[in-house]
C-alpha cells in the first residue's frame, strides 16, 4: 500500500492532497486521490484586465478574493479489472477500467453590467450592491469514463488489440459556463441569486454552455 501526503504553501495558494494506491486482489487495481485547495489572487491576467475587469482600478485592494482557479475539493479514482485468468473463457483477454472525477464549483464573478460609480470604466467592472470579487459558484462537475479492451494473440510475434471507451458515461450535465451579469431593475435594485454558505449560486436559468455529453470511441491497435 502506498499512501501519500503532500502539502504546498504561497501567499496566494495553498493545497493539500492525499492518494491511495492499492491493489486489492489478484487481478483489481485501485488508485485514488483527494485534493483539498484555496486560490486567492486579486488580478486574472495584469496583460488582459478586460478578461475580469476590476470593480474600481484606483482601489486594487479590494480586488483581493478567490481566484477563479480556485478549486475547493478534487476527487479522482482509477480502477482496472483484468480477466486475463478468469476461469471463464468468455472473460479471458478482458481488461475493464475506469475514471471517476468529482469536483466542487468555481468561483464566478458577479456584474452589475452597468457603470454604477460612473467612473468611466469600460468594460464596466462593477458589481452590484458592492459584493466582492469572484463571490459566486458555479455548479460542481461529476464525470465518469469507462474503457473495456481485449486482447488477442494472433501468433507468437502478431497481437490484435480492440478497445471501446465511453466518455462521460452517464451523459451527465457539467456547466461550464453560466451568465455572470445581473443588471439592477428602474428602481436600482437587483435580482441576485440565492446564497448558499455566503456564495451567490449560478441559477439554472443562468446557464449558457456545458462540457461535450456522452462520446463512444471504437479503435483497434496491431501489434507485430
Amino acid at each position: 500500500d502506498i499512501i501519500q501526503f503532500q502539502s504546498a504553501f504561497d501567499s496566494y495558494y495553498h493545497a493539500g492532497t492525499v492518494s491511495l494506491e492499492r491493489r486489492l486482489l489478484k487481478n483489481f487495481n485501485l488508485l485514488a486521490s483527494y485534493t483539498f485547495s484555496k486560490s486567492i489572487d486579486n488580478v486574472v491576467d495584469s496583460i488582459r484586465p478586460d478578461i475580469q475587469p476590476p470593480n474600481n482600478p484606483l482601489k486594487p485592494g479590494d480586488e483581493r478574493s478567490l481566484s477563479l482557479q480556485d478549486l475547493r475539493h478534487r476527487f479522482v479514482a482509477s480502477a482496472t479489472v483484468d480477466f486475463n485468468n478468469n476461469r471463464y473463457k468468455i472473460l479471458r483477454d478482458f481488461q475493464v477500467s475506469t475514471i471517476i472525477t468529482l469536483e466542487s464549483g468555481h468561483p464566478y464573478n458577479l456584474l452589475a453590467g452597468v457603470d454604477l460609480d460612473q467612473n468611466g470604466d469600460n468594460p464596466a467592472g462593477d458589481r452590484p450592491n458592492g459584493i466582492g470579487r469572484n463571490a459566486g459558484i458555479t455548479p460542481g462537475f461529476y464525470n465518469v469514463n469507462f474503457r473495456l479492451t481485449r486482447n488477442l494473440q494472433l501468433s507468437e510475434k502478431y497481437r490484435l488489440q480492440g478497445f471501446l471507451e465511453v466518455f462521460n458515461l452517464f451523459n451527465t450535465v457539467n456547466i461550464n459556463q453560466v451568465n455572470n451579469v445581473f443588471f439592477p431593475d428602474s428602481q436600482g435594485n437587483f435580482n441576485l441569486p440565492r446564497q448558499e454558505n455566503g456564495r451567490f449560486v449560478a441559477p439554472r436559468e443562468g446557464f449558457q454552455s456545458a462540457f461535450a455529453p456522452r462520446q463512444f470511441q471504437l479503435g483497434f491497435r496491431f501489434n507485430f
